[in-house]
């Protein structure tokens, strides 16, 4: 049992070391850089991303639509790692390996790239709403600490959940990816990043994918065509 909880040491350390991140980045980095940011969005989209994606009235639905899935976040990677560990603890472990080292690379980005997002955009916009929305709201207020905003970790990381999890349970595949879809647009229309953080965030997912996998993204001999050569 000991061995078993220990396992997921290194997610929890995960999460202590991220709000310590908030708090690093003001001591390397005086101002956030969320000029450069929001500028950059609105030169790339046009307008501010959030307000395409929402409007400036909402939905109600909508809203809640959006938050649940930013919401699934904190949801996506324990089931996974449950459904690893049933399977196989090796999987298990690689999977904890290789998501705790791409934390830890947005935690040191962070860290010397303070962006806070547009959280005070969001607050003119967001007031009282749904479950979801109160539900977000509490865990950002009690768990998050500004400045850890490009990359979007959220993004990242349900990136590479969902390839796990399309990887080794084929039929949950649609469900992966359409989670991390979602997810991804929430980001936004949440008005908790910036569109080039969400870009960001899965450029860095995907390079994680391909610098952890690349043997198993590859066919094995076993697996090459008949005819193939072999060398």
């Amino acid at each position: 049992m000991v061995c078993t909880v220990s396992l997921w040491y290194p997610l929890v350390l995960c999460g202590l070391l991220y709000y310590q991140t908030g708090l690093l980045n003001r001591v390397v980095v005086p101002q956030f850089l969320d000029g450069f940011f929001m500028h950059l969005d609105v030169r790339i989209f046009g307008e501010f991303p959030a307000f395409f994606l929402r409007g400036k009235q909402g939905n109600a639905f909508f809203d809640e639509f959006f938050h649940f899935f930013y919401f699934s976040y904190y949801l996506i990677i324990p089931l996974t790692g449950i459904l690893l560990f049933r399977k196989d603890v090796k999987l298990f472990e690689g999977f904890i390996f290789q998501l705790s080292s791409l934390f830890y690379l947005c935690f040191v980005i962070y860290i010397v790239l303070p962006v806070e997002g547009p959280i005070a955009v969001r607050n003119e916009y967001y007031h009282q709403g749904g479950l979801f929305q109160t539900m977000v709201d509490f865990i950002y207020s009690g768990g998050e600490n500004p400045g850890a905003a490009f990359p979007s970790s959220h993004v990242a990381a349900t990136f590479l959940v969902a390839w796990w999890g399309s990887t080794h349970f084929k039929r949950m595949k649609i469900p992966y990816w359409l989670t991390c879809l979602f997810l991804s647009i929430a980001t936004v229309y949440c008005m908790f990043h910036y569109a080039v953080d969400v870009i960001g965030g899965l450029l860095l997912g995907v390079l994680a994918v391909v610098a952890f996998n690349r043997v198993h993204m590859k066919p094995s001999d076993e697996e090459a065509p008949k005819g193939a050569c072999k060398e």
